[in-house]
Parts: structure tokens; sequence; C-alpha cells
């Protein structure tokens, strides 16, 4: 568990870095700092509103949504608003791109302020075939041309299964072959990218075209690849963020699954990207 010496400690750190930094280095094409509210789940289940604020005090200025906690789009936007917060990209259930639910999805994107709208997770079977990934990549390419008419974009975020190979190719590769790069994005998930033995820089180097988000949590380097928060583990985050906001990144989202400490776990990544200077 984090412990508050480390917490403060690293808040503190973190105070004079923005000055410190700002004449050093060019203005990060950031479009803000942002945090994943699945990390917040437990929170936003207790009360929605004071998690919103909490999170506008640590400095966020963006949140990944995740959820609809018993309100509806517009009680959402207005706790948004009045936080100063923006909600750029939702993670939904890819069931919720077909045909009947799509237009539901996307008035609710509109209320909220979303651009982007990212399957969060692929069941078993909707990844155990070239096929399958396949099917996948059609029902994105679908919602997304659907989607654009209203100025909105599809998305996709990976996990370590991704990276399994079906002949010579991924199905992360499968997928992207097989979408429409005109309305369908990629979130980069830097952790599980790392876990599943890639180098998620050269893999943004590669794929420099399609990535636009990221997910910001660290690895351990053992053989488990326990989650730390970003910046106590071991990848490369300076050089990472700077190629991937060279190239198309313009969000980026803190994010554990289960952290000991939700609240801890948040400012600890806030206060270590004021570090980098964001």
């Amino acid at each position: 568990m984090t412990s508050r010496r480390h917490f403060l400690a690293a808040l503190g750190a973190s105070a004079l870095a923005p000055s410190l930094l700002r004449a050093a280095r060019r203005v990060a094409p950031l479009r803000g700092v942002g945090v994943q509210l699945y990390m917040l789940r437990e929170s936003m289940k207790a009360d929605p509103a004071r998690t919103l604020a909490r999170i506008a005090e640590l400095g966020y200025q963006e949140i990944e949504w995740w959820g609809n906690w018993g309100r509806s789009p517009s009680e959402l936007r207005a706790m948004l608003d009045a936080n100063g917060l923006r909600s750029p990209a939702a993670h939904i259930d890819p069931r919720d791109l077909q045909p009947d639910r799509l237009p539901a999805l996307l008035d609710t994107a509109a209320t909220m302020g979303q651009g982007t709208l990212i399957v969060a997770w692929t069941a078993p079977a909707q990844r155990d075939s070239e096929a399958a990934w396949q099917r996948t990549a059609t029902l994105l390419s679908n919602a997304g041309r659907e989607a654009a008419k209203h100025g909105i974009r599809t998305g996709y975020h990976n996990h370590d299964f991704e990276f399994q190979r079906f002949g010579t190719r991924t199905g992360l590769e499968i997928l992207m072959a097989e979408t429409d790069p005109a309305v369908v994005d990629i979130e980069l998930d830097c952790f599980w990218a790392f876990k599943a033995g890639h180098d998620p820089i050269a893999f943004l180097e590669a794929h420099k075209a399609r990535v636009t988000m990221l997910h910001l949590k660290d690895s351990d380097g053992s053989a488990q690849h326990a989650q730390r928060e970003v910046g106590r583990g071991v990848i490369d985050w300076k050089r990472l963020l700077s190629v991937a906001l060279a190239n198309r990144v313009q969000n980026v989202f803190v994010e554990m699954d289960d952290p000991a400490d939700a609240w801890a776990s948040a400012g600890l990544g806030r206060a270590y990207l004021r570090t980098l200077g964001y």
C-alpha cells in the first residue's frame, strides 16, 4: 500500500516542477491530463459529485468516463462543468455499438461532450480466432462511420490478450488492419503492452498514425508484472510521452486496475506527470 509519507513527498516534489520546467521545454500538446474513472469506481458508487470534485482538486482536467452511476447524462455533464472538467472519451461495452443500441450511445456521448467511444474489453468468444477479431473490426468500423456523422469516433483499448498470434498476426494487428482508420483509433494501454512483452515506445513509433490516447500505469519489472503507479516502475515515461506527443496522441489517462488506495494512486500519478512538465 502507498504510504501517506510517500504520497505527500511526491506531491511536494511536484509542486515546483511546472514552473521550473516550463521554460526548459515546449508546452506539451496535451488537451489535458486525465484519469480513468474505473480506478475510482468505489468512490463514484458512494458519491459521484464529491468524487468529481476531488478529481479536479488533484489537478486533473479530463476524465475518461466509465459507468453511469444512476444519474442521467445531463446530470453528470452538469457535475463535470461545475468542476471545470471535460470527458473527451468513454469506455464502452462493444454490444453498445450494435445498430439497435448505437443511437442512445451517441446521444449520451453528445451530452457528455465525448468525442471518442472506446471498446474497453472483449469477451473470450470475441477474441479466440482471426475471424472473431475481424468481426470486432467490422463492428468498430460500421459504428465509427455512423458516429462520424455526429462528429464522434470509435476506438479500441488493449489488454495483453490482443497480442496473441493467429498465424502471422496478433489480434491487435488484425484489428488495426481490418478497421477503417478514418473513423477508428487505438488507445494504447502501455502497461498491458509491456506485460505482453512488447515495447510500448516501439509500438507507438510503428503505429503513429493510429494511436490517439494512452493509459498510463507502470510495471514493477518482475515476471508477474505487478501494476505500479505511473513513474514508480520500469517504463521510460519521459521518452514514451515524448514519442507519443510528437505524433497523434493528445489525451493521456492515469489508471490502475485495483489499487490498494485509489485516491493515493490518482494523486501520485498526477504528481509524477507534473515532474515531467505535464
